[in-house]
């Protein structure tokens, strides 16, 4: 009986939902969230919150009334005041992006040059085959953003702060509009592991250089 307790138990904790926070500054709180088919995550709220699937799965949302979605990876939703649980019912892992906005609309104050960047530089305009919009309203703006191997993004600027979720990079670089090199990860001693999260304030226009074979992924939540 023992034993057969002992390893109940092991498989319960192998089974355990995984909760982990990724950043947790005085914007935001990020969290990367995975759970297994029949793992739930008991009542909770959510304040401002933006939540991006990762994967596809199939998924149980109770609150004031009960829906059972099916997922898909890159999806992105809203809550505001929302209080509910969540149950996996499906057959494959669940994994959910979570970032929690901590400040209310305005409360960015940019520097006063950042107004000034040409507009024709902004972000999905200057390169939409790199930013996709995925979610917008009066508080985020969420894009998808892929740099393909080998490709040299257009120059373009984010006036926004934001927070960056990388999902997969290898060998980038980054310019700035004059070719000065801002960021290359081939310096990094230690660089740090995928998926990780970064709060990035207001970027001047600039570029991304892929060098790698494979691409580079990641999600960007403006605030506004």
């Amino acid at each position: 009986m023992k034993l057969a307790l002992v390893i109940a138990l092991l498989a319960a904790a192998a089974h355990a939902q995984e909760i982990k926070v990724l950043l947790d500054n005085d914007w935001v709180k990020v969290t990367h969230i995975k759970d297994r088919p029949g793992d739930k995550r008991p009542t909770h709220t959510h304040k401002d919150s933006v939540v991006v699937a990762l994967t596809d799965h199939r998924r149980r949302v109770s609150g004031n009334t009960t829906v059972e979605l099916d997922v898909n990876a890159g999806a992105a939703m809203w809550f505001a005041d929302v209080t509910h649980s969540e149950e996996n019912i499906g057959t494959t892992d669940g994994e959910l992006m979570l970032v929690d906005i901590k400040k209310p609309t305005g409360s960015f104050k940019a520097d006063p040059d950042v107004a000034k960047w040409p507009d024709k530089l902004e972000a999905v305009t200057a390169a939409p085959g790199n930013h996709k919009i995925i979610l917008e309203n009066d508080r985020v703006r969420v894009l998808s953003v892929t740099v393909a191997p080998g490709e040299k993004e257009p120059l373009h600027m984010h006036r926004m702060p934001s927070l960056l979720y990388i999902i997969a990079e290898d060998d980038i670089q980054d310019f700035d509009a004059d070719g000065k090199l801002l960021y290359d990860t081939r310096s990094q001693a230690s660089p740090p592991k995928t998926p990780y999260a970064e709060w990035m304030p207001p970027q001047a226009p600039h570029r991304i250089i892929n060098r790698s074979k494979n691409p580079l992924r990641l999600i960007r939540v403006e605030i506004k």
